[in-house]
């Protein structure tokens, strides 16, 4: 390992922080922001300026990394990320508003794209912390390093071990040759596909502030809002059909955005998993519309509304609110819970277990029961006409068996500091599926501020883990990858 190499290249994303820093801090101050927000932004700039240069100065030299190099800068680039970004939540805020704790967990919320949040009376809070935690979604979600790996020339080296750490799981897609340019092209899909969404809101009735911020947060489904409320607090249809749409946009693996630029217009419907997903999505809208209607007697367009909005927040694992419910039949939320666990495609910046490891597991299990029946034909799974290979399969039973030992494990801990396990169980899974928003105390129109601080600690363990999908931060714990 290369460890002098390692915190070069983690000067560059201290840099790129600063850069963003920056941005937020012209936003506070066009924004008219207490002055004591605007010196917390500027200070963390400063500090973190410092810092970076101090890294970079003394570890200048040769870059030349390896794969366990990769999985070290993605494992340190998150934490470092995390370390750097709680300044402008401790620095902005008056003395003693916000713990470190609090900070922590509101950093590895947005960061993770989990938008779980200790904030309470967002509308009072200054337009700089409001604008860094829809920065923290933007940066995480199409992934901090993936975008150093884009941006920084030399990465092209080594650029390939980065992006196959922070973009763990079974899709990894090359759009093209050089994974530089394939992150170049990703970032640029994503930016463009924040503008427009921006734009779109903005005409829909919020003001560009908002606009911006709820981009942000959907493209990195995320949903930090700057509204207490969430989207409930626009109470606008044409805001939730297109908030709708781009959620399920965000879900999808991200190089069938790519080809449907490139002129495909039919690349969404010809993938296997993307069929899959929206086909899940539907049914379960459908199935939940029909048990509000009938179970709680709303009208039937009112409960199209709210399930259509609520199930593609959930499966994207966004996390935005336009109803409470908590107070869903038990049905409804029994497939809500169902939906945070599968999530989103890979390849998206959705979080959950994804749906093609899901896909593959149903097949299996589909192939395991005939060869019961026949013990001696040979039944290859498939995806659409490709065969799977059998180390993929494996790879996934082994990712299912330690996501649900995980969740498992969470679980347990987080019962010795609440009372309802309802509370508990949806705490750990919104917080391994990096969806925000659980059930209890913990439900939509609530916020984790009144959580335990270890509880908190906790969860933003598992939300670190969920994003980096288990194994690239659980490898490091493992005695041989630190011998030569």
């Amino acid at each position: 390992m290369h460890i002098r190499a390692v915190f070069h290249l983690l000067s560059y994303l201290m840099l790129m922080l600063v850069g963003c820093m920056i941005a937020t801090l012209l936003v506070s101050y066009a924004n008219d922001d207490p002055v004591r927000a605007i010196r917390g932004l500027g200070l963390s700039c400063v500090i973190t300026l410092a810092l970076a240069l101090s890294v970079w100065h003394g570890t200048r030299g040769p870059v030349e990394l390896t794969r366990k190099d990769g999985i070290l800068i993605v494992v340190f680039g998150w934490l470092v990320a995390i370390a750097i970004s709680m300044l402008p939540f401790l620095l902005c805020e008056p003395r003693g508003t916000i713990s470190v704790v609090d900070a922590l967990f509101e950093t590895v919320s947005g960061f993770t794209t989990t938008g779980a949040s200790v904030l309470t009376q967002l509308e009072a809070q200054p337009r700089a912390i409001l604008f860094w935690r829809s920065m923290t979604h933007f940066l995480g979600g199409m992934g901090i390093l993936v975008l150093c790996v884009a941006i920084i020339p030399f990465l092209g080296v080594g650029g390939m071990q980065i992006y196959r750490a922070e973009a763990a799981g079974p899709s990894k897609d090359r759009l093209t040759p050089r994974i530089a340019s394939t992150a170049k092209l990703l970032w640029t899909i994503y930016i463009g596909m924040n503008l427009v969404l921006a734009v779109l809101l903005h005409f829909a009735g919020m003001n560009w502030f908002d606009a911006v911020n709820h981009a942000m947060a959907t493209m990195a489904t995320g949903g930090f809002s700057t509204r207490s409320a969430s989207i409930a607090a626009y109470n606008s249809v044409t805001i939730e059909s297109i908030l709708t749409v781009f959620m399920i946009l965000a879900s999808f693996n991200f190089a069938l955005h790519y080809r449907v630029l490139r002129g495909d217009l039919l690349a969404y419907f010809r993938n296997p998993e993307c069929r899959f997903f929206v086909i899940l999505w539907v049914l379960i809208c459908l199935a939940i519309t029909g048990n509000l209607a009938l179970k709680s007697g709303e009208h039937w367009t009112t409960s199209i509304r709210e399930a259509f909005f609520t199930v593609a927040s959930i499966i994207s694992t966004t996390g935005f609110a336009t109803a409470d419910y908590d107070l869903w039949p038990a049905f409804s939320k029994i497939l809500l819970i169902t939906a945070m666990f599968i999530g989103g495609c890979a390849g998206s910046t959705a979080g959950g277990i994804k749906v093609i490891r899901m896909f593959v597991l149903l097949k299996k299990m589909t192939r395991e029961l005939r060869i019961f029946l026949r013990p001696k034909a040979v039944y290859p799974i498939k995806i659409g006409r490709q065969i799977i290979d059998p180390g993929i399969i494996s790879s996934i039973t082994v990712f299912f068996f330690i996501f649900t030992m995980t969740f498992t494990a969470g679980s347990i801990a987080m019962s010795f500091f609440t009372e309802d396990i309802v509370t508990a169980v949806s705490a750990v899974i919104a917080a391994l599926g990096n969806i925000g928003p659980g059930l209890g105390a913990v439900g939509p129109t609530q916020t984790y501020a009144e959580i335990h601080d270890a509880a908190k600690v906790l969860l933003a363990a598992l939300m670190l883990l969920g994003r980096l999908e288990l194994y690239t931060l659980l490898v490091i714990l493992m005695p041989g990858f630190w011998r030569r």
